[in-house]
């Protein structure tokens, strides 16, 4: 499974990474790599045949970004029966939506809360609705192959 790193559309120095189990935005760490590593974990596909996608942490393992009171967290799932961190760590994979001509643009919209989108504010990374001010900007992120 490739492991990728997602840049941010308007901020390009910065990147999603998790940081004291926050989904955050940030510059590259050396020596902190991994925080800023997430493997693509398909979930499928839903009746009208959109992707259905989890990211996964690299480190620590079995780990996943999720909302929680709409802010980015990463945590574990407590087992199989977790249906609302299966529904809180699942995304349609969709289109950037500042750049939807762009293969590598992408953007994460919430599978139980459809009308929301991950989203950079202030540094910090929460699922916030289509018509949020400047969020097509701040929900468009571009993802890369990590080469380590």
């Amino acid at each position: 499974m490739d492991v990728f790193q997602f840049q941010s559309f308007n901020s390009p120095e910065f990147f999603i990474r998790h940081s004291n189990f926050l989904g955050e935005l940030s510059r590259e760490v050396v020596g902190r790599e991994r925080e800023f590593a997430f493997k693509l974990v398909d979930r499928g596909r839903d009746p009208k045949g959109r992707r259905l996608v989890t990211l996964r942490s690299v480190f620590p393992e079995h780990h996943s970004l999720r909302h929680r009171d709409f802010r980015l967290r990463l945590e574990k799932s407590s087992g199989s029966a977790d249906q609302l961190f299966r529904e809180d760590s699942t995304f349609f994979l969709e289109p950037g939506l500042a750049a939807p001509d762009d293969h590598n643009a992408v953007s994460f919209r919430s599978f139980n809360f459809p009308d929301r989108y991950i989203r950079h504010r202030d540094f910090h990374l929460f699922v916030e609705p289509r018509d949020s001010a400047n969020l097509a900007p701040d929900a468009t992120f571009i993802k890369t192959v990590r080469i380590d």
